[in-house]
């Protein structure tokens, strides 16, 4: 008599890409807190607050962050000492609005999940400008960068600060200023060196062709990724790699940046 073996056949499946916060949050190794009323969090000389966000607003959020949120390797969280994600809106920091908070004494990164959403772009950039400011600070060399200055010519100095920024257009992307991306670059260091991490992230075709004519500005993003290499490993060259088609287009050398008209610039001090 004769009997048929079945074969099991096995696959080992490839890890599953979170899709959710709360999947984000878990494969990162981080605390996911979705705001559900006002609250505040009292910290080392400031506080930060925050309410919830409409279902609405958490959903059209959502996907957007868990696509750049993926990028990252969970070890960077580890060395950047994160452990806490906090979602929410109206964040503010001491009365200031700001579309995101880093707050380095509490390990703990805040989000709007509303402000700017009509600018999905803008809180693309958003998302990785502020993680970079607890980056920076773990470094050693956020606001005081000797090195990073130096590459600036010898008349060039930054301003007074991100937070003293409130015009409107401050963010927009520039091929006008030499060594900088944006008017707010020029505010301060932190504030150039997050800027130029962010937008070669959201907007690499910008960045690497302002790049090509700009040697300030090349040698800015040499030292950038030798840092973060050096840092983490996984911020080499592959974390490099293009997952999304930038918002910035190049069109007969000009840079022209796809906004809506009918929305409006937002301050950079929202940040």
């Amino acid at each position: 008599m004769n009997f048929a073996i079945p074969f099991l056949m096995v696959a080992l499946a490839a890890p599953q890409t979170p899709t959710t916060l709360a999947d984000v949050a878990k494969a990162s190794g981080l605390t996911l807190e979705v705001v559900e009323k006002p609250t505040t969090w009292p910290a080392r000389n400031y506080q930060v607050v925050a309410d919830a966000a409409s279902a609405g607003g958490l959903k059209k959020y959502e996907p957007l962050f868990v696509e750049e949120w993926n990028r990252y390797p969970a070890s960077l969280f580890k060395k950047a000492k994160v452990t806490k994600l906090i979602i929410g809106a109206k964040v503010a920091m001491n009365g200031q609005i700001r579309a995101a908070v880093p707050a380095f004494d509490l390990d703990t990164m805040f989000y709007d999940a509303e402000l700017g959403n009509y600018r999905p772009d803008y809180q693309r950039v958003v998302i990785h400008h502020e993680l970079f400011h607890m980056i920076d600070q773990r470094m050693g060399v956020m606001r005081r960068d000797p090195e990073w200055a130096a590459l600036n010519g010898p008349e060039f100095k930054y301003g007074d600060g991100g937070h003293n920024v409130r015009n409107l257009g401050a963010g927009e992307l520039t091929d006008k200023l030499p060594g900088l991306l944006t008017p707010y670059a020029g505010s301060a260091v932190e504030e150039d060196k997050a800027e130029l991490f962010a937008h070669l992230l959201v907007n690499p075709a910008f960045v690497t062709e302002r790049a090509k004519l700009d040697p300030v500005l090349a040698k800015k993003i040499e030292l950038l990724k030798r840092r973060l290499a050096t840092f983490d490993p996984g911020l080499g060259e592959s974390f490099w790699r293009p997952v999304r088609s930038g918002a910035a287009v190049i069109w007969g050398g000009k840079f022209e940046l796809q906004i809506p008209q009918s929305a409006p610039s937002l301050s950079v001090v929202l940040r």
